[in-house]
Formats: structure tokens, C-alpha cells, sequence
């Protein structure tokens, strides 16, 4: 998921190109004096522990843009296509919407403060991706999706949030999870406490059809904060197959589904209609 650009003695830029989350980020190290933890021995209870214990003493400040391709994409598709778009349902079912589905925004802006460990290699002194954080995250954006259309929406999400990538020359592991609050400006939109985790595994040395060894998981649940009342819930099982004929690369492909109990939108929002079961499809190339 990280790749460095360059590093300098403060600063560090990194950036990841995805189909459907690609972003550039620059983070600072507050402890210079201090080396970063090596956590390469470390087992995955203690690395959860260790940062939890010293989240309230950072030693990293984040500052991330992000953008979504797969959901720009489909923002233009209905903007531009609107026959097009209405032609592509199969009964209830949207293509371009499932295809696209799961994102609330097109792009957003995100500072992380928090502790972060590193996982070093015994062959070389470049980290990378290898690196575990846990801290707070405000990510900020100006608009909102819904049924790939984009309103006008200043909204901002408050997390707390633990996150990592372990990646070996034949094994990727990355893993997060997040409790958090999403408010709105524009009041058709209803704002909301979440819940989510992810982890996923790819293993190069292991046979393409291996569920266990190459797959990821994904699933979130929100209510609103107004009522408690479920507004949203998703879950999404993706199946990875690394590619023999290169180094380091995976095809995926996610199916998840969504449910939406209407609590999530009113006003006008909620009056156009609101599909409350949404299958998704996530095909993606990881490299």
C-alpha cells in the first residue's frame, strides 16, 4: 500500500494507485531523536497492544489526499449518459452502480496524528510499505455521493483508527479498524457513528485458488447519531489471484452487498428513493 517517493531527514512522501482508492500523503516524524520501533518480532496481539498503549504519545503527524477513480467514474458515466446509465440495470440491479457502489465521496482530505512502528527487513534497509499506526484522523470533503450523483456536502469524519501492511518478497498482509463519526453540512444527509474493519492476505507461494491464503474482507456498520436507528451496513469478500507471470501483482475480484435502511438520508434525498439492498462487484488489479 506504501510506496516511497524519497525521504528526508522530516519529512517522508509516499503515494498507492488503486482502482478505487489511489492517494499521495507526506508524513512528519514529531521524535526525531527517537528510533522508530522495530515490531518484525513482534506478534499481532502485541503490535495491537503496544500501539494502543501509546497512542496518546505520538510520534507521527499524516497528511493525506485521496481520490477515488472507480466512483469519479461513475459520476461522470450518469452525468454525461443519463439513457445510458438507466439502460444498464438488469431489474433492480444497476451495473454501473454496483460496479461503483461503497464510497460516499469522490475525494477527500485527511490528517492523522498517532503512534507508528515499523516491521524492518532483514536485507535491507528499506521499509516501505512495512509499517503499523493507531491515532485519531479528521478526513474532510466537499462533496457527497449518492446513486453516483455528487451534492454539494462540506462533511467531515472523526476517527480513531489502527492500521498496517506487512509485506515480505513472497507474503502481503494488510489489516485495519476504525470507530468513528461522520457529520454533514448539507442536512439531507444525516449524520452518523461507524464501525469498520479490513484485513486482507495475498501469499505468492501459495496455489491461485487459495481462499485462506489469498482473499480479503471488508465490512462496516453505521447508525445514525441522532436516533441510533442502522442506516447502513456492508460487507464485502474479495477473492485474489496472484499473477505467475509477474512479480508482485494480483487480480481481485470483491462481491459484497449493502444494506440501507433509509435512515441514512431525508428530505428530498430520502423522497427520491433509496435502494435499500445493493449488490456490489469490485473487480481490481494490485501492483
Amino acid at each position: 500500500m506504501w510506496n516511497s517517493l524519497f525521504a528526508q531527514d522530516i519529512i517522508e512522501y509516499d503515494y498507492e494507485l488503486d482502482a478505487y482508492y489511489s492517494n499521495v500523503s507526506a508524513f512528519l516524524d514529531l521524535e526525531r531523536d527517537k528510533e522508530l520501533t522495530d515490531a518484525s518480532n513482534y506478534s499481532e496481539t502485541r503490535i495491537y497492544t503496544d500501539l494502543l498503549l501509546n497512542s496518546f504519545s505520538p510520534n507521527i503527524f499524516l497528511v493525506e489526499a485521496a481520490v477515488h477513480p472507480m466512483p469519479i467514474a461513475g459520476l461522470y458515466f450518469r452525468q454525461n449518459n443519463e439513457d445510458m446509465y438507466e439502460k444498464s440495470k438488469i431489474q433492480n440491479l444497476n451495473l454501473v452502480k454496483a460496479i461503483t457502489a461503497g464510497f460516499p465521496e469522490p475525494y477527500s482530505l485527511s490528517f492523522f496524528v498517532g503512534r507508528m512502528m515499523v516491521f524492518k527487513n532483514k536485507d535491507s534497509e528499506y521499509i516501505g510499505k512495512n509499517r503499523a499506526y493507531m491515532g485519531y484522523l479528521v478526513t474532510v470533503g466537499d462533496y457527497s455521493i449518492k446513486d453516483n450523483q455528487a451534492h454539494r456536502d462540506r462533511w467531515a469524519n472523526f476517527e480513531i483508527k489502527l492500521k498496517g501492511t506487512r509485506e515480505k518478497a513472497d507474503r502481503d498482509l494488510d489489516w485495519s479498524f476504525r470507530v468513528g463519526s461522520r457529520i454533514h453540512e448539507n442536512r439531507n444527509f444525516v449524520n452518523s457513528i461507524y464501525i469498520g474493519a479490513r484485513r486482507s492476505s495475498i501469499d505468492y507461494n501459495k496455489g491461485v485458488w487459495s481462499f485462506l491464503y489469498n482473499s480479503a474482507f471488508s465490512s462496516m456498520l453505521a447508525v445514525s447519531s441522532d436516533t441510533f436507528e442502522l442506516s447502513e451496513a456492508d460487507i464485502m469478500i474479495e477473492k485474489k489471484w496472484p499473477l505467475q507471470w509477474t512479480k508482485k501483482m494480483s487480480f481481485g475480484l470483491g462481491l459484497g452487498y449493502i444494506y440501507n435502511s433509509g435512515a441514512k438520508y431525508r428530505g428530498e434525498l430520502k423522497e427520491e428513493g433509496i435502494d435499500t439492498h445493493q449488490l456490489v462487484f469490485r473487480p481490481n488489479l494490485k501492483f
